[in-house]
């Protein structure tokens, strides 16, 4: 019976893959992994899946729910689906903090109007890719770094800036920041040398730390999804982007969370996560902005600071796209772009002599426009020059 599910299951997945298999990507890389997945479903053809016992049948389920999740990534990121311009913005940042070469940005476009999520499924589970190389002889080099986002949205560039904040979630799981934060803020608390302030500082973020049996259950059951560790890893992905987009994504997160007050299981109270990226870039003297600076680069090797060049420019206002000079200005290019949005859009009419009243909409397309067609521009002027000098 086993082997007859095992058989549905890989059936299903050749029926995907009878249209994936044609995908086009404009990054080598991909193209690469793509052919590695061809190799893996070619060899599982040609099994017997009637003579595999029990625990083989296990690492076949394994590999192709593998291959099933990198298809629902990998086809969400050919040539005519793939938001390009947001996720090479994101591999600019993600450059700050490891090496590109071991790793591709991919997304999965879904039908969810809050859908933003880094999904670690594929990135973390080392046993799938021991038993791939074991069993197939296939190697990946290179990693896929999963990114969730809304199919309607993806194209907004104004929403998109949440996007940094899925990244650090990457950069969190991959350096474990929030698990040597959890140990040191409970140590912390339980070594009784925190002054006044400190004190009050830790319980105004994490508020049932106050409770000391919630406190001693924290302290002896770690796990990465518990409330305690939730809220950590919150805090630390809003301080992450806070590097390159300020506090752009606060205006977005402020309206689709009504500015709650509560937190709940998963995230902390939005107030508190304004709060506490607002105390970084204010430079506000705190104690656990700094807990968190200080760990995560003793490490990872890198500041938490400032990574963004702000845009000077009228351009937006007069409908055309900015020249962004380096990698600094793309980021900055959003905060450019909220900025424009929330000013008045008469400020667009004056600048550019139209001679009717902007409708939301349109303000809205022309923002998106010209912010995609400033980070193309970009692409196509650095892509060149390293055409040249190779």
């Amino acid at each position: 019976m086993q082997s007859k599910l095992l058989e549905l299951h890989f059936s299903q997945l050749q029926f995907e893959w009878s249209k994936a298999k044609y995908n086009n990507y404009s990054d080598l890389r991909k193209k690469d992994y793509h052919t590695k997945l061809a190799t893996i479903i070619s060899a599982i053809e040609k099994e017997n899946f009637q003579i595999l016992n029990d625990t083989e049948i296990t690492q076949r389920f394994h590999v192709i729910d593998f291959l099933f999740k990198s298809l629902e990534f990998l086809n969400n990121s050919t040539t005519s689906t793939i938001p390009f311009e947001i996720v090479y913005v994101l591999s600019e940042a993600l450059k700050d903090w490891s090496s590109t070469d071991d790793y591709i940005i991919v997304t999965s476009l879904i039908n969810n109007i809050n859908g933003f999520s880094f999904d670690n499924s594929l990135m973390f589970n080392d046993f799938i890719y021991s038993d791939i190389e074991l069993l197939y002889d296939v190697k990946f080099e290179k990693k896929l770094v999963q990114i969730n986002l809304p199919l309607s949205l993806s194209r907004d560039y104004l929403a998109n800036v949440v996007l940094y904040h899925e990244l650090g979630h990457f950069i969190d799981r991959k350096f474990e920041i929030t698990r040597v934060i959890y140990i040191e803020i409970l140590n912390s608390v339980a070594s009784g040398k925190l002054n006044t302030n400190e004190q009050a500082e830790i319980l105004e973020y994490f508020p049932y730390l106050s409770d000391d049996k919630m406190f001693s259950w924290l302290k002896d059951n770690y796990n990465p999804f518990n409330l305690f560790s939730n809220h950590i890893a919150e805090y630390f992905c809003d301080l992450f982007a806070s590097q390159y987009i300020k506090n752009c994504s606060n205006h977005y997160l402020e309206y689709i969370t009504l500015n709650q007050k509560n937190y709940s299981i998963t995230h902390p109270s939005t107030t508190n996560r304004v709060n506490f990226v607002e105390m970084f870039l204010k430079r506000t003297p705190s104690f656990l902005v700094e807990h968190f600076e200080n760990i995560t680069y003793k490490i990872t090797g890198v500041n938490v600071e400032n990574k963004l060049a702000e845009v000077d420019s009228k351009n937006f206002e007069s409908l055309i796209p900015v020249e962004i000079q380096d990698g600094k200005e793309l980021h900055g290019l959003f905060i450019y772009g909220w900025k424009v949005w929330l000013d008045p859009w008469d400020n667009i009419k004056k600048q550019s002599n139209i001679g009717f009243d902007l409708s939301q909409v349109k303000v809205y397309e022309i923002l998106n426009n010209l912010i995609e067609k400033s980070i193309g521009n970009f692409i196509v002027k650095t892509e060149w020059k390293l055409a040249k000098s190779s």
